[in-house]
C-alpha cells in the first residue's frame, strides 16, 4: 500500500511514516505543492530496482528443482541404473553442484557483507530517527 503525504506535514508524521515503511513494507510518496516529488520504500525494493554487486553473488545457489533432480537421478544410479542421457544429465548437474561449492566463500562473504551493511543501516535509521525527535520537540 502506498501513502502520500505533504512535505510540509513530513516532520510531525516522519517516525511513524518511516517505521511503516521499514516495518510494514509500505511505500510512502512525499508531494509538495500537491505534485509528488519523491518515494521512500521499502528497503527489498529499493534492491529491486538498484542491484548492487553483492546480490550478483547469489546467482550462484542452485534452485531446488535442480537439487531436486540431481537427488532423483543418483538415487536411481545406485537403484537401477541410469541410461546414457540420463549420465550426461547427472554429470552436467555434478558440474554445476562443483560451481557451486566453489563459489561458496564468496556467497558466504557477500552475505556477512549484506549482513553488516542492513545492520550498519538499522543504526543510521536510529540515529535519524533521534534527530528527528529532537527537530519536532523544537517545532
Amino acid at each position: 500500500m502506498n501513502k502520500t503525504i505533504s512535505l510540509d506535514n513530513l516532520p510531525r508524521q516522519v517516525e511513524n511514516l518511516l517505521r511503516a515503511t521499514w516495518e510494514a513494507h509500505e511505500s510512502l510518496v512525499l508531494e509538495h505543492n500537491g505534485k509528488p516529488v519523491a518515494a521512500i520504500v521499502p528497503m527489498d525494493e529499493y534492491r529491486k530496482l538498484h542491484p548492487d554487486e553483492d546480490e550478483n553473488a547469489f546467482a550462484y545457489e542452485l534452485p531446488a528443482h535442480v537439487l531436486e533432480a540431481y537427488h532423483r537421478l543418483l538415487d536411481k544410479k545406485f537403484s537401477t541404473g541410469l541410461t546414457a542421457e540420463e549420465e550426461v544429465a547427472l554429470s552436467e548437474l555434478d558440474r554445476q553442484l562443483d560451481e557451486v561449492e566453489a563459489a561458496q566463500p564468496l556467497i558466504q562473504s557477500m552475505q556477512k557483507r549484506a549482513a553488516v551493511r542492513d545492520e550498519n543501516w538499522g543504526q543510521r535509521f536510529e540515529e535519524v530517527m533521534a534527530k528527528l525527535r529532537e527537530l519536532r520537540e523544537l517545532v
